[in-house]
This record gives C-alpha cells, sequence and structure tokens, in this order.
C-alpha cells in the first residue's frame, strides 16, 4: 500500500512537474499515462508535515528523536505520502536526515527549530522542541528517591527554602562567563537541597546531601551544563537559580526565592592583570585562568625584596610599568610578550631609571605620564628619560591617580588632593586636562570638587565618553595597618562634565567598592567595568563571607544611558581568583601581542 501511494504521488508530482515529453514518469516502464496528454496538476494542493511539533528531550546526554513525514493533499483531502528534502534553521539544536526527515538533537542547546520540507514546487514547516536536561547527584549520600521527594510544585517559603547568597539577582553575564559556584544558606545536617538552574528550554538539576561538618551548601556547575544553559537562553533572556529543600524529620520539601542573571551577547576577552596585595605579586586572568606570569621580578640588593606594586598596563597589552620595592623606591617596565619567567625578569626599562606611584600609558604606548609624590611629569617608556617635568604643562602638586583616555584627547586624575603623596589623602577633586600633540597639555580644569570627599582613581569606557570613578572618604579602600575600613562607591560622568551618577546597583549597600577599570571591549549595549570590594563573595564556607578580603568584581554599565539613570548592574564575582588572597588594583586590557 506504501509503495502504491508513493507511486501515485510520483505521477501527481510528474504532472505538477509538466514532465509529459517522455516516459520517465510512469511507473515500471509503463508509459500509457505519459503519452495521453499527462497528467493535470492539482492548483490547490499541498504539502504538509507530521507531526506538525514534536518535542525531543536530552536527558543527560541521552537523546530521543522525532520523525517527520511529508504528505500531499490534494483538493480532495486525499493524502499521499511523497519523499521529500529535509532542512532545519538550527544546526546547534538538532540535525535532519536531508532525505529521510528523522530528527536528532545535538544536546548542545535547547530550543525551537524549523524544520521545512520541500518537494516539487511545494513546501511545509514543522518544529521541533527540543528539552535539555542534566541530572547531577552530587554527593554520595544523595538517596535513590531524591526526585521524588520534590514534587513539581514545593511549598514556596523563601526562609525555609535554600537562599541563594551567589550569584547575586539582576546580575548581567556576558556570553563567554565561566560557569558560576551556587552558593546558599539554610538547612541543618540531613536535609536533602535541589539546585535548579534553568534557561528557556534547558534545565540543569544537582541534588545535594547535608553531611554536617563542613558542607559547604555550594554547586560548581559543570562547564559543559552551563554552555548548554547559556546557548538555550536568548538575547536579554535570564538564567534563573531555586534551591528547594527537603527537610529531614519533616518529609516536606520547600522552594526558596528564585535568583536570575542576564544573558548577553558580550564576549568579553582580554587579560586582566591585578595585585595579590598580601603576596606583592602581579597576576592574571584570562579565558585560560590565572597566572603568575612574572615570577621572579628584578630583587632588591640591600633586601632582596621582589614586591611589584602599582602597576599599570598599555591598552594594547604590551607593556606594564610597575613600582618595585615599595616605598617609591623605583620603578620598572616589562614587555608582556617576552618570557617572563626568568630570574630575573628581563625589563625593558631596569630599576633606577625613574619613580613613580601611579601612571597611565598614552593611547600607543609611546608616551608614560607618572605620578610621583604628588606631582605629574612624562617619561619615555623605552628608556624612562623624561620628557616632560612636573610644572612644565602638568600639576607640580596635588595630583594623583592619573587615566589616559583611548582617544588620546584627555587625561583625569584627582586633582587638588590634601595628602602628603598619592596614596593617602580625604579630599580630591575630579580634575580633566587635555592632552596636545608634540608633548603639551592645555589647563587643568575641575571636573567634579571635591565637596568634603575625595574623587579617585577615574578609568576612561572604551569610547572615551565616559569617566567611572571612587567617591569617598579616603584614597584608600582600608588601611590594614590601621584596621580602617573607608566608605567608597563609585559613579559615572561624562567626560564634558554634568552630573554624576552614583552607580547604585554596583555599589550596592555596603558602600566599599574601589578603584574601577573599564574593560576595553564594549559589546553587548554595555561597558564592563572591572572593580575590587570587601564585600561578601557567597557564604562562608565556599566563598568569602566575613573575611572582609579584597576581591574582583564586574558590572556591566549600559552604554547610552538615560541621564541621570543608575546604568549599572548587581555585579558577577571574576573567576578564578584566589579566595584566600587579597586582590585589588585590577586593569583590563587587550590580551598581549604576538611578535
Amino acid at each position: 500500500m506504501r509503495d502504491a501511494k508513493r507511486q501515485g504521488a510520483r505521477w501527481w508530482l510528474c504532472g505538477l512537474a509538466g514532465w509529459l515529453s517522455t516516459g520517465a514518469c510512469a511507473p515500471n516502464g509503463a508509459s500509457d499515462r505519459a503519452t495521453d496528454g499527462g497528467l493535470e496538476p492539482d492548483p490547490s494542493a499541498r504539502l504538509v508535515i507530521e507531526p506538525t511539533a514534536a518535542e525531543v528531550v536530552v536527558r543527560n546526554g541521552v537523546a530521543s528523536e522525532a520523525n517527520f513525514s511529508a504528505f500531499v493533499v490534494d483538493s480532495q483531502g486525499e493524502r499521499t505520502r511523497v519523499d521529500a528534502t529535509w532542512s532545519t534553521d538550527a544546526p546547534e539544536i538538532g540535525v535532519i536526515d536531508p532525505t529521510q526527515g528523522d530528527f536528532v538533537a545535538t544536546g548542545a542547546a535547547a530550543g525551537s527549530a524549523r524544520i521545512v520540507a520541500a518537494t516539487v514546487g511545494l513546501e511545509a514547516e514543522a518544529t521541533a522542541t527540543v528539552r535539555v536536561e542534566t541530572i547531577i547527584l552530587g554527593d554520595t549520600q544523595v538517596p535513590g528517591d531524591a526526585d521524588r521527594r520534590f514534587p513539581t510544585a514545593p511549598i514556596p517559603d523563601a526562609r525555609a527554602g535554600g537562599a541563594i547568597a551567589y550569584p547575586l539577582d539582576g546580575a548581567r553575564v556576558p556570553a563567554t562567563l565561566r560557569a558560576p559556584t551556587v552558593q546558599w544558606d539554610g538547612g541543618r545536617e540531613g536535609d536533602l537541597f535541589r539546585l535548579v538552574v534553568e534557561a528557556g528550554l534547558a534545565r540543569v538539576v544537582v541534588y545535594r546531601f547535608h553531611t554536617g561538618g563542613d558542607f559547604d551548601r555550594a554547586v560548581a556547575i559543570p562547564n559543559t551544563a552551563w554552555r548548554q544553559l547559556q546557548r538555550s537562553v536568548p538575547t536579554g533572556g535570564e538564567i534563573e537559580f531555586t534551591v528547594d529543600r527537603w527537610g529531614v524529620g519533616e518529609s516536606v520539601a520547600y522552594r526558596g526565592a528564585t535568583v536570575s542573571v542576564e544573558q548577553t551577547t558580550a564576549r568579553l576577552d582580554g587579560a586582566v592583570y591585578y595585585w595579590d596585595l598580601r603576596a606583592g605579586k602581579m597576576l592574571r586572568i584570562t579565558a585560560d585562568g590565572r597566572e603568575e606570569f612574572l615570577p621572579a621580578p628584578p630583587a632588591e640588593p640591600d633586601t632582596g625584596s621582589r614586591c611589584v606594586a602599582c602597576h599599570t598596563v598599555s591598552r594594547d597589552g604590551r607593556y606594564l610599568a610597575a613600582e618595585l620595592w615599595g616605598s617609591t623606591k623605583t620603578s620598572a617596565i616589562f614587555d608582556l610578550t617576552a618570557d617572563l619567567s626568568a630570574n630575573p625578569a628581563p625589563t625593558v626599562v631596569p630599576p633606577g631609571r625613574y619613580s613613580a606611584l601611579f601612571s597611565t600609558f598614552n593611547p600607543d604606548a609611546t608616551r608614560l605620564l607618572i605620578n610621583f609624590e604628588t606631582s605629574l611629569s612624562l617619561v619615555d617608556p623605552r628608556t624612562g628619560a623624561p620628557v616632560l617635568a612636573a610644572g612644565a604643562g602638568l600639576p607640580d602638586r596635588g595630583a594623583a591617580h592619573p587615566s589616559w583616555s583611548p582617544d588620546g584627547r584627555t587625561i583625569a586624575f584627582a586633582g587638588n588632593h590634601n595628602g602628603g603623596y598619592a596614596v593617602d589623602f580625604t579630599r580630591s577633586d575630579l580634575t580633566v586636562v587635555e592632552a596636545l600633540p608634540n608633548d603639551a597639555f592645555g589647563t587643568a580644569s575641575v571636573l567634579l570638587p571635591s565637596s568634603g570627599d575625595a574623587s579617585t582613581w577615574p578609568t576612561f569606557s572604551p569610547d572615551s565618553e565616559w569617566i567611572a570613578f571612587g567617591r569617598g572618604d579616603n584614597s584608600r579602600g582600608r588601611n590594614d595597618a590601621k584596621g580602617e575600613q573607608y566608605r567608597g562607591d563609585l559613579y559615572l560622568i561624562r567626560r564634558t562634565g554634568g552630573q554624576a551618577v552614583a552607580l547604585s546597583a554596583l555599589n550596592g549597600t555596603g558602600q566599599n567598592s574601589y578603584m574601577p577599570s573599564f574593560s576595553p571591549f564594549g559589546e553587548g549595549g554595555y561597558f564592563w567595568l572591572a572593580f575590587y570590594s570587601t564585600r561578601d563573595y557567597g557564604n562562608e564556607a565556599a566563598g568569602t563571607r566575613g573575611t572582609g578580603r579584597r576581591q574582583l568584581w564586574v558590572s556591566a554599565i549600559k552604554n547610552a544611558p538615560a541621564p541621570g539613570e543608575d546604568p549599572s548592574s548587581p555585579p558577577f564575582w571574576l573567576p578564578d581568583q584566589d579566595l584566600a588572597a587579597d586582590n585589588m588594583s585590577a586593569f583590563w586590557v587587550q590580551r598581549p601581542p604576538v611578535d
């Protein structure tokens, strides 16, 4: 019967195509229908696909499949199965056999795929919906009936369920962000937890059993599962996290409050260079992880100190300039494309040529603006030789934290400060000066007066139009020697001045955000701002809660905010940091070029 129907369909298709000149369309070599004038095509005939919609499930990497068939329906409603050419518009979701119509999900992402069947002159569409689910038993103690302990709709109770401490609700994240470690609070020994992470039609479920003692209330989501979630959410879509708890002795499941992060299209790259304060070392984080790229900088002859601090990096990622040995003794410049693993590491400018606390490169790294004591001056970063002294067009007092704009036209700094040197002061203006050709500079002007606070650490957005800066009680975030923590928040202002807007979503309620640094990549409708904070990252067992350690965070900043709008988002913790370290002074640049 199936062959007869296909033979009839073949005659119909021959008539539709006008193939009437030969007997090639006749079944089994018969030619009588081909020679009697052929078949008249049915203008009302249509092609349909069955089923019109199918669901495919991928569970822990094992996929079901959907089988599609094509039929011609004539004006009388008679259906005839026909051969067709099959295709789909979502190869990342599934593939379809081009001749048989069998659809198989890839498992890489969840979502809906458009299925198209085409035959001579006709076309039809159907939909394949792919759900991807990963189920993980996070502990050997998880009972075999764990899934049955959690009904479809546990009792909503934010206090009785797991209270998520990380990620932060409302954070915006780049498409390249590594899988987070989800952390929560609540529960007691013997409780069973279920973490549910959902993104569109993708779902990751992890069960953990509270073993008591040092149970960390955390799940490090596997990177493969995280990538499935990321690929399954549309632009601007959300990834949602919920921790449910099955209470020991209660035999009841509770649902905690849902936390969501927004997935953006940004694909951030480059390198973040930062300072491990206690170790006195420079480290960097790239997509490959954390690296101690400068293990043996030149040692101080008298003491053997190898401390490196107060660094800056050229925008192309090639050169690092830093203070050596502490107390403004000397500085050095390193080529980041060179092998710096030797002892001592090679330098472009060795110690003894110039001294600076803070510094900033011009866009093409042919000049280095340095900040020594409270003055600004200019040196050649290839030799360390002075180009322009303080007072020769640059402030000779009250200056700190210079930052050169990506377009090379403006330098921003903390001006008119009240400190004896550029590390410690309690009042300063946000000040700008125009950079002119031939190593000349305009007259410094105050962009934002002190009003009793210290405006510190300006950094320019990639388009040079915005300046993020710190504002608070002190130029430091904390003075460990004195045991003092200082209030500090981050703000945004146009390079041309105007209203300074508090980055309230970034700052949160702790007033402990410091030393901002814009990423050179303005992607996905956002700028990306790194900074350090002593706020809690997660809980006390898997994170830093209660330690007050400095850690690096990143916030998405809208690149075209409305006047007065807070353009920031709650931040995410920069992956690959050492949780036991005090990390600060992030400089985010492109990856070093390869010669």
